[in-house]
């Protein structure tokens, strides 16, 4: 027996409609690993990697359906964004561009403290700011829609969750203190020093 990428793809699209679950994935990856009896073509690298990363998460992914449907991309058109939505260091280079492009200094956060986010992430534009950081919190509030003062406004979210969520945010998380962005789907930018 041969895999194709339209078996990877079919795979992808049951485990998104939750037909199969991620034990599923990963027993079938393992099987073809280490089985005598089915090969794939190993001059198709996306095919051959999209086996080895389901084969073993911890090393890899995490198999959930955000980087399902990134993994049924790659397969379908060769795109690859795994690294967008699960690499912070993978963003440190676009951070270092960012702040060269708008004349301040880098001022990395730690990923793993909070960031005040308002409920819905998903809307354009978004809007963020950074004030001096506290104890446990990197000092960013990221929002959508019209900025509200109420104490429940924002809600505390791990940095690194960002990722899975609105990776293209990350490269403005190095901005310096004071600076804000506002930014959408489609492109548009910016990003200024608010002095107010």
């Amino acid at each position: 027996m041969t895999v194709t990428r339209e078996n990877l793809i079919r795979l992808c699209d049951q485990f998104l409609n939750d037909e199969i679950c991620k034990s599923e994935i990963e027993s079938f990856a393992s099987t073809l690993m280490f089985s005598e009896e089915v090969d794939w073509d190993d001059d198709d690298e996306i095919l051959s990697e999209t086996i080895s990363e389901w084969d073993n998460e911890k090393i890899n992914f995490p198999i959930n359906k955000v980087n399902m449907s990134l993994w049924k991309l790659r397969l379908e058109k060769n795109v690859d964004q795994l690294l967008d939505y699960n690499s912070w260091n993978h963003h440190i280079e676009k951070q270092k561009e960012i702040c060269l492009k708008y004349n301040t200094k880098w001022s990395p956060i730690n990923y793993k403290l909070k960031v005040g986010v308002s409920t819905d992430l998903k809307s354009d534009p978004l809007n963020g700011k950074r004030e001096k950081a506290e104890s446990g919190i990197t000092g960013w509030y990221i929002w959508s829609g019209a900025y509200d003062d109420k104490d429940d406004f924002f809600q505390p979210l791990c940095a690194e969750h960002l990722l899975q969520i609105r990776p293209e945010i990350i490269k403005y998380l190095g901005l310096d203190i004071g600076f804000r962005f506002l930014m959408d789907k489609d492109g548009y930018e910016d990003v200024w020093l608010d002095i107010t």
